[in-house]
Formats: structure tokens, sequence, C-alpha cells
């Protein structure tokens, strides 16, 4: 759906991005995601000299910057950047929910003292010497009173009306003038370190039934084990064993619907040679057998 002021993004099996344009130069986001990725898009909110704002009520936010860092905003965050994305975002728990605001400084500054943001007392480029002045990226829990906002503002439990956005807009920046101005010691990655965990991800997605550990993983990239370990945990969003234990149990479920493989061959397939294990694993993660699961999926499909 797309009027003057709002534009919906639904993309099936992904997640819902809702943009509203509250004043020239400042335009507001609710996003939905339940999906790993959401492409960056055509730039249509981004311009050369932009202030992206990220309130992180649910899940977790990544995304590659156009400085060579790798930002994760984690559930609870709020981030301040300068900086661009340089590919699409990236959401390892695949799940996301937050506000996000954008704020085009080119505009504002043609705009002058007839900018919404100058009017409402609020000045952009202090904005970001206060918070974005060394490391062009500010992040860091939210305080109690800027998540109860978030909160509220997610909830919908109010007229969506412009006026109703512009409130918040001006309520989001006089909340985070209350935050610390120093980043907290968040962890960020560097190309090369994306890049390992990337490549070791392929790795071990384009055959399953091999069994790698991480020192041997480790050591093919010529890294430490404890520093593979922490990139794959701080990039994927959670540990070497659990991740691609996960990645397994969704591979089995997917050739359980639409393979007639037998349950021990997928349980190969996917490295489990005790098909005993592989069923408990998988009663864990989705709590019925793989058997109930296939029966369940059969259903699903003759209806």
């Amino acid at each position: 759906m797309k009027t003057q002021n709002h534009i919906t993004i639904k993309k099936e099996n992904k997640g819902i991005m809702e943009f509203y344009t509250v004043a020239p130069g400042v335009s507001i986001s609710f996003n939905h995601i339940f999906s790993s990725t959401w492409s960056k898009g055509d730039d249509t909110f981004f311009s050369k000299q932009m202030l992206i704002l990220n309130f992180c009520k649910k899940g977790r936010c990544d995304a590659t910057l156009d400085n060579g860092q790798y930002a994760i905003v984690s559930e609870g965050d709020v981030c301040l950047s300068t900086v661009l994305p340089v590919n699409d975002f990236y959401y390892p728990g695949r799940t996301y929910e937050g506000v996000q605001l954008y704020i085009d400084c080119l505009t504002l500054n043609e705009l002058g003292k007839n900018n919404f943001l100058i009017q409402m007392g609020i000045d952009i480029n202090q904005i970001i010497k206060k918070f974005c002045f060394e490391n062009e990226i500010y992040l860091h829990t939210m305080n109690e009173s800027l998540n109860h906002l978030i909160n509220y503002m997610i909830s919908k439990e109010y007229d969506f009306s412009i006026e109703n956005l512009r409130y918040f807009t001006i309520r989001l920046f006089y909340e985070l003038l209350d935050m610390p101005t120093k980043s907290e010691n968040k962890t960020y990655f560097t190309k090369s370190q994306i890049k390992i965990v990337k490549e070791a991800e392929e790795i071990i997605m384009n055959d399953l039934s091999k069994r790698i550990t991480a020192k041997e993983m480790a050591s093919h990239f010529g890294i430490s084990e404890s520093s593979f370990k922490l990139y794959i945990k701080g990039i994927l969003g959670d540990s070497y064993l659990s991740y691609f234990r996960k990645k397994r149990m969704e591979k089995a479920a997917e050739l359980l619907e639409n393979t007639d493989l037998k349950i021990i061959e997928i349980s190969n397939t996917i490295g489990y040679e005790n098909q005993g294990k592989f069923a408990k694993v998988f009663f864990q993660m989705y709590g019925i057998t793989p058997l109930e699961f296939r029966r369940l999926s059969q259903t699903k499909k003759d209806i």
C-alpha cells in the first residue's frame, strides 16, 4: 500500500515494514521481520548525508556499514549511525521488531530554520556531534523511559496520524538526550572476520553430512579456536554447535516435508549416524518426532 505519506512494504514469509514521511527530510518506519534477511532496497530513504536511528524492541538486526564495521543492534538497544549500510540487513534469530528514524541531513540543512526538527528545538547537527562524533556510530542499551516509549509506539494503541507521529519523533529525540553520550562497549566485527564466518557457514551448509569441529574450522582459517567461536557467536548470534545444530534440523524438516527419503537417510544426510539421537534433537527443536512432523506436513498438504 502506498499513499503520499505512507508506504507499506510486505514480503510473504519475511515480514512487513511501514514507512511514514513525518516531515521533509524526516521518515519513520515500524518493522516486523520474521526472516533472516531483508533487502536494503533501492536507497529510497538514504541520502549522502544521513542519520539513521534504530530502536530495537525484539530480536536483533545486523548490518555491514560503509566504513567496514559490522554493527549488531540487539534487543533493547538504540543505535545512531551516520554510516550507511552496504548490504542487506541480517537477522540471526529470524525475528526483529523495532522502530527506525531516517533523517536526511542534506534536506534539513537546505530547509534551514524552516525544517521541522529545528522548529521543535532539535538540532540534528548537535545530535550527531554529541553521539556520533568519535566513531560515526553510537550503540547503547535504551534507558527505561526510552524503552517504554518504543514499546508504546509499536503497540499502535493510538491514532496513527501524522501529528501523532511527529509528536513521537520529537519525544524520541528528547528521551535520547537523557542517554549517556558514550557508546557502551559493544562488539564490532571487521570485513575479514565477517568473511571468515560467512565462508565457514558456506563450507558446512554445502555438506551437512560432514562433521567439522570448531577447532578444525579455526585451523582452516589460521586463527585460534577461541577467536573463531567469538566471531561465530557475535555474527551469527549463537554458538558454533547450537547454530549449526539448528541449521541441520531446519534442513531435516525441509527434507521430511518435501521428499520421500527415509528418516534414516535424512538423518545421515545431515550428519547423524544415530537415528535415535537425530530424533531426540529434532524433538527438542520442534516438539514432535520426525515421523510426526512428516505426517503433519502431509496432512496440511491434503487439506
